[in-house]
């Protein structure tokens, strides 16, 4: 039976708040897992932490210096996760990018080179486009493996294997992106030789945030559902190592509740996709004020063009899921989630959650198993 939609942007009725309980008493194995990531996140904080987990002999073994060009490459999540460390690594003078696997196997192999460092993600360490990637490798390629399987084929290729540490995964991936992101930018740390005890600190404030609206999840979602309705169209918006959590926000909405979702850059929206905006879609934007490092010089800060672009869709009809650091005083045609701030551009491991959340409970409202793949595998074989 699916859920009575409000519409009226006011909280949900007697009988909407009854049902929902009703169904969130019911505990699905995706919602295990996501209540399982400040535990998670909080193994992967204690044990890079320790000296050794990552050795200081890195920059020496795999020949990194200010000229390495770092690749991080993976597919769906595992790539998604790479955003804040690359972000943070050229906000401090490292050339760095993120690249699909697929893309770099097929079209663009012939960019790596002997001063690439190449760091590929994976959580089952066996999807296809990564087992073959590994074996046409060129030999003098250093490869960094993060995976959550220690024995898969990644694991066993990798010069370096960096465990994700987020335990067993029997739904989508929730615990193994939020690992992963973490993971990724102990690496970064690693790579520009600095300590990572800033890191460490941010990490605790992203569990002790994840554990708050996991605490309140009933009362963030049930006034976040009435407002998110059943969109025909869901943009996610963002910039910079946010960007993190509109394509994993998208990934999930698809996954999970089945909607069509796309991620997009706020710039690239502006540069005509916002021709689209329309009462019934729902336009989620990611604007922290927080950068991963120092700005560029004369640069605007992002966050400030983020609520720029939140006030142009509002001004067109558009309605606006806002996840934000920052105070807004007009929320008509808007529902604002208050976050708290997280340093170095890691709000991904903080805003995902909503995101999961609101899948998790878009799902249930519509009547389907959270989190259970129809078509898609956990582990995906086939190209």
């Amino acid at each position: 039976m699916a859920w009575p939609v409000a519409t009226s942007g006011t909280y949900a009725s007697n009988a909407l708040l009854a049902e929902f309980q009703a169904r969130a008493d019911n505990m699905t194995p995706l919602m295990e897992e996501i209540l399982q990531q400040p535990e998670a996140l909080s193994c992967v904080r204690k044990y890079y932490a320790s000296p050794g987990a990552i050795p200081m002999s890195i920059r020496k073994k795999l020949g990194i210096s200010r000229e390495t060009l770092v690749v991080f490459t993976g597919m769906g999540s595992s790539l998604h996760a790479a955003y804040p460390a690359q972000a943070w690594l050229t906000a401090m003078g490292y050339r760095a990018i993120v690249w699909e696997a697929a893309e770099l196997l097929h079209h663009h192999l012939n960019v790596l080179s002997p001063d690439t460092l190449l760091v590929v993600v994976s959580q089952s360490g066996e999807t296809v486009e990564i087992t073959r990637l590994i074996e046409v490798l060129p030999k003098k390629i250093n490869v960094v493996a993060v995976t959550n399987v220690e024995n898969s084929h990644l694991a066993r290729k990798g010069k370096l294997l960096l465990p994700m540490m987020a335990g067993v995964q029997a739904a989508v991936s929730t615990k193994t992106y939020t690992c992963a992101v973490a993971v990724l930018m102990y690496l970064a740390f690693a790579i520009a030789g600095e300590a990572n005890r800033p890191l460490s600190q941010a990490l605790m404030h992203a569990v002790d945030a994840q554990e708050d609206i996991l605490e309140r999840r009933d009362d963030v979602m049930l006034p976040t559902l009435e407002f998110f309705n059943h969109p025909p169209y869901v943009a996610l918006l963002s910039r910079g190592a946010d960007m993190a959590s509109a394509f994993q926000g998208s990934l999930m909405l698809k996954e999970v509740a089945r909607l069509a979702a796309e991620p997009i850059t706020a710039a690239q929206f502006r540069h005509g996709p916002i021709e689209i905006v329309n009462p019934s879609h729902c336009y989620i934007i990611f604007a922290r004020h927080t950068l991963p490092g120092a700005a560029a010089p004369r640069t605007r800060k992002p966050a400030t063009l983020l609520l720029k672009l939140a006030d142009d869709i509002r001004s067109h009809k558009g309605r606006v899921l806002l996840i934000s650091d920052r105070t807004v005083d007009d929320v008509t045609n808007m529902r604002l989630i208050h976050v708290d701030p997280i340093r170095l551009g890691l709000g991904t491991l903080v805003d995902i959650v909503l995101i999961q959340l609101l899948a998790h409970d878009y799902a249930l409202r519509a009547g389907f198993e959270p989190g259970k793949f129809w078509i898609a595998e956990g582990v995906t074989r086939r190209e």
